[in-house]
């Protein structure tokens, strides 16, 4: 059974491989608009940390909040139509999974 999934794990990671280089100017539009919310999620998070966390590390939380942020934020302004295409992309697959659950959900609490 193990030679089996080693098998075709290799055969799956292969074949990624070949459609990421196959594909790979939409990898990188779609890398270039999902970096910049990711990074500013992560300066914020850091922000927070620096705010509510422990004296300790306060200075360093605000000087990756900074940093990170700083980032983010340029980011998004070089990169604005990669981030909205990102988000026109992501938007819809999101609300029909959302929409899912929630139906699902409301049909489990019916019975």
């Amino acid at each position: 059974m193990r030679k089996n999934h080693i098998i075709g794990g290799l055969i799956v990671f292969g074949f990624g491989l070949f459609l990421f280089y196959l594909y790979s100017p939409y990898i990188v539009e779609f890398m270039k608009g999902v970096l910049q919310p990711i990074l500013i999620l992560i300066g914020l998070v850091a922000l927070a940390a620096g705010i509510f966390g422990k004296k300790t590390f306060k200075k360093v939380n605000f000087i990756v909040a900074a940093i990170f942020l700083f980032l983010g934020l340029y980011g998004l302004y070089d990169e604005y139509y990669a981030v909205v295409d990102f988000f026109n992309g992501l938007i819809p697959p999101l609300l029909i999974v959302l929409g899912l659950v929630s139906v699902v959900h409301g049909i489990r609490r019916l019975t």
